[in-house]
């Protein structure tokens, strides 16, 4: 597999829509760094595979989400994968559907950083009341 960071991210976002969670997760380094907006109830800075799992808890505990087909570009160092993504309230049922970017870090063919920017988190968080 090429290194750079634009075809990690299209590696990671082809092993997550087939359903092969082990295969995207093994392209994550050890000390990996999530962030995600503070503002949302799994936001913040996460580390490594347990920061993961933890961040991703807290976001099963509110919503459910769909994804959509990945656009991805950027270089050796940095990709930039945008998705849009529905987001549904698993009290209340509402949905909300934004962009998603993600700035993604790799070296050596691993990515070691995660950067999440939605497009509009307001909506979102309006799902849950």
């Amino acid at each position: 597999m090429e290194h750079s960071a634009t075809a990690v991210a299209t590696e990671m976002a082809r092993r997550f829509g087939s359903g092969d969670l082990d295969g995207a997760f093994a392209l994550f380094a050890d000390d990996v760094v999530f962030e995600q907006p503070a503002s949302l109830p799994h936001g913040g800075r996460w580390v490594g595979r347990a920061g993961m799992s933890e961040m991703g808890a807290r976001f099963g505990e509110h919503w459910t989400r769909t994804i959509g087909e990945a656009q991805i570009f950027g270089d050796d160092k940095r990709a930039v994968q945008i998705t849009p993504q529905t987001w549904t309230s698993k009290v209340t049922g509402r949905a909300a559907t934004v962009d998603v970017a993600e700035i993604i870090t790799a070296v050596d063919g691993v990515i070691t950083e995660i950067r999440v920017f939605q497009q509009d988190t307001a909506a979102l968080l309006a799902t849950l009341n």
